[in-house]
């Protein structure tokens, strides 16, 4: 259970910083929803999309730190809100990663209404 849902998040890791640089931040709850739809709620899709949309951004992250100074940009942000550089940082994972699973909740729970009643 704990390999599958580690692949999900490898592989659904990319694709929320994919669908972030295509769609913007709709990417997110967009995909999160999806992927809750896709996957059979006892496989805990909502917490899966979750920890990828954070490991997306994360990526997404890492990838502006190398063509910019991301961490002066932080520092400073955080000095002018009174709070410290990796607190910044950590609740700009934690966005995307609340909008993934309340997405992904939402999508499991319409799953009930999408498929036929023989199927439950």
């Amino acid at each position: 259970m704990a390999r599958r849902m580690m692949l999900q998040i490898v592989f659904l890791g990319p694709a929320f910083a994919l669908a972030t640089a295509l769609l913007g931040w709709w990417g997110v709850p967009v995909l999160g929803c999806l992927w809750g739809v896709y996957e059979k709620p006892i496989h805990r899709p909502s917490l899966a999309a979750s920890l990828a949309a954070g490991l997306g951004w994360l990526l997404l992250l890492a990838w502006t730190a190398f063509s910019g100074p991301v961490l002066l940009l932080s520092e400073r942000a955080a000095g002018v809100m009174g709070v410290p550089g990796a607190t910044l940082i950590a609740l700009t994972l934690l966005y995307p990663m609340t909008l993934a699973w309340s997405a992904g909740v939402l999508g499991e729970t319409s799953r009930l209404y999408l498929q036929p009643k023989d199927a439950l």
